[in-house]
């Protein structure tokens, strides 16, 4: 079942000229998913066999949007547990 709603339909507007919410990453993290950056970096990239190692691609993406979004070294990016 597919979705019925897609990103080539969106339309970001801002009342603040300093404003940029979310939509700063909008737009890369639509590219990454079109081109299958998280897919192919799953199958390149090993990080070998001990805890955390699952999901490399996710977690070369949060480092990617962490520096988009105004981050400079990988202290930055804060796991968060769940709730």
């Amino acid at each position: 079942m597919g979705s019925s709603h897609t990103l080539d339909q969106l339309d970001t507007c801002f009342d603040d000229t300093h404003a940029v919410a979310n939509a700063g990453l909008l737009l890369p993290a639509t590219l990454a998913e079109r081109l299958g950056i998280e897919q192919a970096a799953d199958q390149l990239l090993d990080l070998g066999g001990r805890p955390g190692a699952a999901h490399p691609g996710r977690k070369l993406l949060t480092l990617v949007h962490s520096l988009l979004a105004g981050g400079d070294c990988i202290d930055d990016v804060v796991r968060r547990e769940a709730p």
